[in-house]
């Protein structure tokens, strides 16, 4: 080629990237540096007890809403946009909120970073979300504050087929919870089920007041649990005191929630589920789900997957009938665990039995035998 016709060299911009900026100043002149996006610990561990920060004096909780950020969807930016409104025209301030995402990290990082965060900032609570859950409403959140639980969470439907409850009890309690998903019985988590406190009969809605059948006043909307995710949770930040580190932590074999749920119970703390705080997750909801149900069942049947498996009206009764034994088993254990959520209810039956019983649970498409 001619030299009159090559092309000049181009002149590209420099790509120098600014500074880290810094987020806080202290005593001493010096300032510390943003935490870090890369998978390592920051050092807000030891600037939580020389923070400038002033904690709430006027007995209103102070909430940072962390989201661990994997993949910014639109969905979820329009829904958090609408929260964060409701949050900031609410008429009473009962509570002082604020909120921060965590881009790029693991998801046990980024929670160990959030919980460093809010405790900088001198934080009562931290409401952990997932940024796949859409449609939450400041309603929602002041249920989970009323509650006044240590841990308690919303409640969603796994995003994938059986599109499970994720509000678990175990089977077995002597067993850690970061070690069902490498179990492969059958026997190893079960949906909480809806019963009525008394005679254990199967209730057709959270809400129910009182049973069809022996006619109890029922209060089941606030359920203990042995895991539930981060899906909408609130959590007092008191409980790490008690709870040993890492907080958070996961491997191919478990997810941070697994393991966060086991520090809980290795400590003393209970974990609770809201039956009245219903979720959207990616879609997945209490409307939506019987019909992905039975799309995804129908689909796998016509692909002949290996998932779905002919079983006859017989062995589908044995099989039932072992599982409802099973769980009424570890029901009957729970009385010694769980105990009753009406506090009024408390009051008048005192030195009786509080325990949550249970005998029977009627799941969907399942006829439980008589």
């Amino acid at each position: 080629m001619s030299e009159d016709f090559k092309l000049p060299e181009p002149k590209l911009p420099k790509l120098e990237m600014p500074e880290a900026p810094k987020i806080c100043e202290q005593a001493g002149g010096t300032l510390m540096e943003h935490p870090s996006c890369d998978g390592e610990d920051s050092d807000l561990k030891a600037y939580e007890k020389d923070s400038p920060i002033m904690p709430p004096v006027d007995g209103r909780p102070r909430i940072m809403i962390g989201v661990p950020i994997l993949s910014y969807s639109h969905d979820f930016v329009e829904s958090f946009l609408k929260f964060w409104t409701s949050l900031c025209l609410m008429e009473n301030k009962e509570f002082q909120i604020g909120y921060h995402f965590m881009y790029r990290k693991p998801v046990h990082m980024a929670e160990i970073e959030l919980i460093r965060l809010a405790q900088f900032n001198k934080c009562t609570h931290i409401l952990l979300m997932d940024d796949d859950i859409y449609d939450v409403t400041l309603a929602d959140l002041q249920k989970l504050i009323k509650a006044d639980k240590d841990v308690i969470s919303g409640v969603m439907y796994a995003s994938k087929f059986p599109y499970a409850m994720c509000v678990f009890r175990r089977f077995d309690v002597t067993k850690k919870v970061i070690d069902m998903p490498a179990d492969n019985t059958m026997f190893r988590l079960y949906e909480i089920p809806c019963m009525c406190v008394k005679c254990g009969f199967g209730m057709s809605h959270w809400d129910a007041k009182f049973c069809p059948v022996c006619g109890t006043e029922n209060n089941n909307m606030i359920q203990k649990a042995d895991l539930v995710p981060f899906p909408f949770t609130l959590i007092k930040l008191s409980i790490f005191d008690k709870l040993k580190e890492p907080w958070f932590h996961c491997t191919p074999g478990y997810p941070s929630d697994s393991w966060f749920c086991d520090r809980c119970h290795e400590a003393g703390v209970e974990i609770y589920a809201h039956m009245g705080v219903r979720l959207n997750h990616n879609g997945v909801t209490d409307l939506t789900r019987p019909y992905l149900m039975n799309m995804e069942t129908e689909k796998r049947r016509a692909q002949n997957h290996k998932g779905i498996v002919p079983i006859s009206a017989e062995d589908m009764e044995k099989h039932q009938f072992m599982l409802y034994n099973k769980m009424k088993e570890a029901e009957e254990k729970c009385r010694t665990r769980i105990s009753f959520i009406d506090k009024q209810k408390e009051a008048s039956n005192d030195g009786q039995d509080k325990g949550i019983g249970s005998d029977v649970q009627e799941e969907k498409g399942v006829e439980v035998p008589s």
